[in-house]
């Protein structure tokens, strides 16, 4: 499960696989249909506003839809990983949930090469008079 909790990010998911779940309602993770997904984010969605309602009287309410949350993102996690189990890792519906293709990814960017050292001599050590001469 999600230690840190970030709303905004983990409904834009859960969106995006209800979404794709949607695409194929059969679909199952165990005994969690899209009907208990739904719930879940309608659930978290319902705490998280009435979160940002109440700014005075927030401690258990805090804590509620941070674990609301946690099982909303544990879902999440569950159902992409179900999918690209069940169709691949590159098959249109694991973008979907995921975000992109593994083969439409972009290569990481060169990376600069360093700047070259300034003009000035390398600082002399400390002992360079004694063990220079043997």
């Amino acid at each position: 499960m999600a230690q840190f909790v970030r709303p905004k990010k983990m409904l834009a998911d859960a969106l995006d696989v209800q979404t794709v779940w949607q695409k194929v309602p059969d679909f199952k993770m165990g005994d969690i249909s899209l009907t208990d997904f739904t719930a879940a984010l309608n659930a978290a969605d319902t705490v998280s506003k009435e979160h940002a309602k109440n700014r005075v009287d927030r401690t258990g309410l805090k804590v509620n839809r941070d674990d609301k949350f946690r099982i909303l993102n544990d879902l999440v996690l569950r159902f992409r990983q179900a999918i690209t189990g069940v169709y691949g890792l590159d098959s249109a519906l694991s973008q979907q949930a995921r975000g992109t293709r593994s083969r439409a990814r972009k290569s990481p960017a060169e990376q600069p090469e360093a700047a070259p050292a300034s003009a000035s001599p390398p600082p002399a050590s400390s002992n360079s008079g004694a063990a220079g001469h043997a």
